[in-house]
């Protein structure tokens, strides 16, 4: 059985040529994994139809189907294709669950999400992306408001996931970033600076941790510091969202 993990992080998908099965022969997983693997997620999506038809008691096409309507961004489509896939296997319990967390954190349920992502901790406490999905939707309820300041309660619970996951896989870099992030909402500059610093250096052309330096140094009124490692954030070619705080962030340093 693969193992497929779904991130809760944002990537541009693009849609390549549609691709039919051929002839009355139904399509195999490895035809539809080929497709995936190119990023033409429609037509994965198109043979695993295909495939479920012939034989819909196939947990693993429908679990593959998932993933590729996850990606085209069909959400109800992807929870029920996941759905039956655990229906069909209890034991994808783990992948299910995590996949469920990640789509739920995606349209922005973060309750589910939290949820989805303790269930596959219960089918498999060990699993380091889990934790860190998890103690990242802590992270995005304890965000302040105009009215509130960060949820101490909700940054700790973040801290605890992150901390969990580096045990398991030590120097995990998601995980540093989320505990440098916890850092700066805590006001600690020099710890979330000298953490978030050592992320960059190990993994130099990372957008989180190079957005997440950038904003620690304008807090701290390190202008320079923060233009070039806002720029530097920036010549990744991030999301369209990423890129329009950074330019914000960089407009204001100018001012």
């Amino acid at each position: 059985m693969r193992k497929h993990w779904l991130t809760c992080t944002l990537y541009l998908i693009l849609a390549l040529v549609l691709v039919a099965g051929c002839g009355g022969t139904p399509p195999t997983l490895d035809e539809a994994q080929a497709q995936m693997d190119a990023g033409d997620f429609t037509a994965a999506a198109d043979l695993l139809e295909q495939l479920v038809k012939h034989d819909d008691q196939n947990a693993e096409a429908y679990f593959l189907l998932g993933l590729t309507y996850f990606n085209l961004e069909s959400y109800e489509q992807a929870r029920a294709a996941f759905g039956q896939a655990l229906q069909l296997d209890e034991s994808r319990a783990a992948a299910v669950h995590h996949n469920l967390g990640a789509l739920a954190y995606q349209i922005g349920d973060m309750d589910t999400a939290i949820e989805e992502f303790k269930s596959a901790l219960d089918a498999d406490p060990n699993d380091s992306d889990t934790h860190y999905q998890l103690g990242a939707t802590y992270l995005v309820q304890s965000l302040p408001t105009e009215i509130q300041p960060p949820d101490e309660e909700k940054l700790q619970q973040a801290q605890a996931e992150f901390e969990a996951a580096l045990a398991l896989t030590p120097g995990k870099p998601e995980a540093l970033v989320g505990i440098g992030n916890i850092y700066l909402l805590q006001n600690r500059l020099p710890e979330a600076i000298e953490t978030l610093e050592q992320v960059v250096e190990d993994n130099p052309q990372m957008p989180e941790a190079l957005f997440a330096l950038g904003r620690t140094y304008a807090t701290a009124g390190d202008v320079p510091q923060a233009q070039a490692t806002l720029q530097r954030f920036l010549d990744t070619d991030p999301p369209a969202v990423w890129a329009q705080q950074a330019q914000e962030i960089l407009a204001q340093l100018g001012e």
